[in-house]
């Protein structure tokens, strides 16, 4: 969709000791602007990663699709 431009990551530590970090990437549009979209991921010790089926069972649904 865009280039990549640059990288930015900062890690953040909450008041309960979780480590998050904020990824910020700079990204040039097709169009001449940037975007700067914004995701975080845990790194806290002894996380597990939750695999899609179990999110699955996990997830409540909000919505029921209508037929």
């Amino acid at each position: 969709m865009g280039k990549i431009i640059d990288k930015t990551i900062t890690k953040i530590v909450t008041e309960e000791g979780i480590s998050l970090f904020r990824r910020v990437t700079k990204v040039l549009m097709p169009n001449g602007k940037y975007r700067y979209p914004v995701d975080y991921f845990d790194a806290t010790p002894g996380v597990v990663k939750v695999s899609k089926e179990e999110m699955n069972k996990v997830a409540i649904p909000v919505y029921k699709k209508l037929i």
